[in-house]
């Protein structure tokens, strides 16, 4: 296994390789859930999409500022098929969400739908935690924009047509 050269895959084959091994610590019970990469891969597409920068360290309200100068937030969800969770935000003091999900299994980008702040407090239900969007709900309202972050998963992963 020591042969294998990590620098001379394609990154869609290193996101491959992630998820086989996601798959196989959760199947040895090391960990419960899979998807810290895909976290830091749907604020990357949010970047590529709308443009913007970054926060100052340890900004929790929001992910990125986009080049209008909204404050926006990503959340991504890996789950399996069929699996529907919640998204969780520690508060609403934001001007756009951008929620994402991906296929455990495939690591594909199942959907992604953007939401006002103010369609979004209309969705939410209140939590100890912080305000939670079901998955159905999250999906069957928003803006679609799947077609558009999936161009952009696809030119991130090496997949874009040249």
């Amino acid at each position: 296994m020591t042969d294998l050269k990590l620098e001379t895959l394609a990154l869609s084959e290193l996101f491959d390789l992630h998820a086989c091994i996601q798959r196989e610590f959760v199947r040895r019970g090391v960990v419960r859930t899979s998807g810290a990469i895909q976290g830091e891969i749907g604020e990357g597409l949010a970047l590529a999409v709308y443009g913007g920068q970054l926060p100052p360290p340890g900004t929790k309200a929001y992910d990125r500022t986009d080049t209008n100068g909204r404050l926006v937030q990503v959340k991504t969800r890996t789950l399996p098929k069929g699996d529907n969770r919640m998204f969780q935000f520690h508060s609403l003091d934001f001007d756009l969400a951008l929620c994402i999900r991906f296929d455990r299994e495939s690591n594909d980008l199942d959907w992604a739908h953007e939401y006002d702040v103010a369609e979004l407090r209309s969705l939410v239900s209140p939590h100890a935690q912080g305000p939670r969007l079901p998955m159905g709900r999250a999906r069957a309202n928003g803006r679609d924009v799947t077609a558009t972050f999936r161009a952009a998963y696809d030119e991130f992963r090496g997949l874009g047509v040249a």
